[in-house]
């Protein structure tokens, strides 16, 4: 009896070993990669630091990690980082929130008529071709100096994205799903609704994770233009006076934000995927 018993559970635990296996390599290999990426980092800012401090690289040209730090240290300090950072923040969500979301919406829309997406396409991808550079001024004149402009650039640079993809993704969905819905007598609506939509939706995920990017460098493209404050301001000052150490300081600052604004995006991808598997 007990040699059988334990001939029988042998089976489920070697099941198990091969799996449990795979999680630990997995995580070993995460943990690995994280270590090994924040070694890099640490050795490139040592290298820096000991290259200006011995005289190898030009601290005029390149400033230093410990002249940044106090840059961030100082601004943080007096406030005047977390304002920046808020402005830039605001402008760049709520810009992302109009153009991505309302592209993304149009685009989905378009799957209602062939006739009318074809129409359009050519004026869309028109738009598409203009530089952001090239709209913020006339953008700044029309909308003011104030956030509003700022917003529009954000929204301009994400909509064409965020439009062409959702489009491409509903016109991805399965016909013989549609048939099927049709032949239960489903309405347009309810096919949009129920099958487009949540076929569509990997595509629309898509579009705003290539936007996340496209977003923040339109807020910082408009308050190089015209701003008062936001880290575009920050780097635009600093490169004005010939500070490096201000302009590397922003620049931290804006991959910072771009880690945040992608974690965020990374959030409502899984928070949607996992609402369309219930």
């Amino acid at each position: 009896m007990n040699s059988v018993s334990s001939r029988q559970s042998v089976p489920g635990a070697a099941g198990r070993r091969p799996r449990e296996a795979f999680f630990r390599s997995q995580s070993a290999r995460q943990y690995t990669l994280i270590i090994l990426q924040i070694a890099i980092v640490v050795a490139l800012l040592a290298g820096w630091e000991l290259g200006v401090r011995g005289g190898k690289i030009n601290a005029f040209l390149f400033s230093s990690p410990s002249q940044v730090w106090e840059v961030l240290q100082t601004r943080f300090q007096s406030g005047e980082m977390l304002t920046d950072i808020r402005v830039t923040t605001l402008e760049t969500l709520i810009g992302f929130a109009v153009g991505a979301i309302g592209g993304s919406v149009l685009g989905l829309l378009l799957w209602y008529s062939r006739f009318i997406s074809d129409l359009v396409a050519p004026f869309i991808a028109a738009i598409g071709a203009i530089p952001v550079l090239a709209v913020a001024p006339i953008t700044i004149i029309w909308f003011g100096t104030e956030m509003l402009s700022k917003v529009v650039i954000v929204a301009f640079s994400c909509v064409v994205v965020s439009l062409t993809t959702s489009y491409k993704g509903a016109l991805r969905t399965d016909p013989d799903l549609i048939n099927l819905l049709r032949s239960f007598n489903a309405g347009r609506g309810t096919i949009f609704l129920k099958l487009v939509v949540p076929s569509a939706m990997l595509w629309v995920l898509s579009g705003m994770r290539l936007n996340v990017g496209f977003a923040l460098v339109g807020a910082i493209v408009g308050e190089y233009i015209s701003s008062d404050s936001g880290v575009g301001h920050m780097i635009l000052l600093g490169s004005s006076n010939f500070g490096m150490n201000i302009v590397l300081a922003g620049i931290v600052l804006v991959m910072l934000m771009m880690l945040c604004f992608n974690a965020l995006v990374a959030f409502i991808e899984r928070l949607l995927l996992s609402w369309d598997r219930k």
